[in-house]
């Protein structure tokens, strides 16, 4: 298996089709899952200001990276205690928070704190997915 070091690199260039680079606050997780064999296609880390107040990750259309997926979510989980709203989930091909589809409904303030909220969740999840690396 590469080492973290090669991957992050590797992850360093990559650029969507308006050449932003993948964002800090959502790095670690991508190259997690891609070390773990569920490739990426796209993510961000949560704005207020534009695209979405919650970070994401798009997965590969594949139904093995998707259990994959599942499996690590199952564990993460098994005994974690997580705000319902905050619990990671994946739709189709895209894992993000529970509450993330109704952040429409909320006020700035709300979605300000919802953000972060969110954004604790997916970084304990990538602490998590590190930890396994840690072991293999």
């Amino acid at each position: 298996m590469a080492t973290w070091d090669v991957i992050a690199e590797r992850f360093l260039h990559v650029t969507d089709k308006l050449g932003k680079k993948i964002d800090d606050g959502i790095f670690d997780t991508v190259v997690a899952l891609n070390m773990l064999g569920v490739g990426t296609l796209q993510s961000c880390e949560g704005h207020i200001e534009w695209g979405v107040p919650y970070p994401w990750v798009s997965i590969q259309n594949d139904l093995e990276q998707k259990f994959l997926l599942h499996q690590y979510l199952a564990r993460f989980y098994k005994d974690r205690s997580a705000d319902f709203d905050c619990v990671l989930i994946f739709h189709g091909y895209r894992m993000h928070s529970r509450g993330a589809a109704f952040s429409d409904l909320f006020s700035e303030a709300e979605r300000q704190q919802k953000l972060k909220a969110y954004q604790a969740e997916m970084s304990d999840f990538t602490t998590f997915l590190k930890a396994i690396l840690d072991r293999s």
